[in-house]
């Protein structure tokens, strides 16, 4: 896995939540969590979200899937490998 976003529409803009050093569960967590910090990006439309995904690597068919999944839901996993 090279990057893992977390993608919301929020208010016009685009939140892309970085959990790449977070990585997948390995185990099931107790239910109160565990507080870790991660950076997130903000851009004012999905073109220059796209556009930086892109520069990681992502695929033309990823990112489609992905924009429909946060027009229809305003959240979506994203996944570059």
């Amino acid at each position: 896995m090279k990057h893992r976003f977390l993608v919301h529409s929020l208010n016009h803009t685009v939140l892309l939540v970085d959990i790449t050093a977070i990585g997948l569960p390995a185990k099931i967590y107790p239910p109160e969590g565990k507080p870790q910090a991660v950076p997130t990006l903000r851009f004012q439309t999905w073109g220059t979200a796209k556009e930086y995904l892109r520069g990681l690597g992502t695929s033309e068919e990823c990112l489609d899937e992905i924009e429909a999944n946060v027009k229809s839901a305003s959240l979506a996993v994203l996944t570059i490998t």
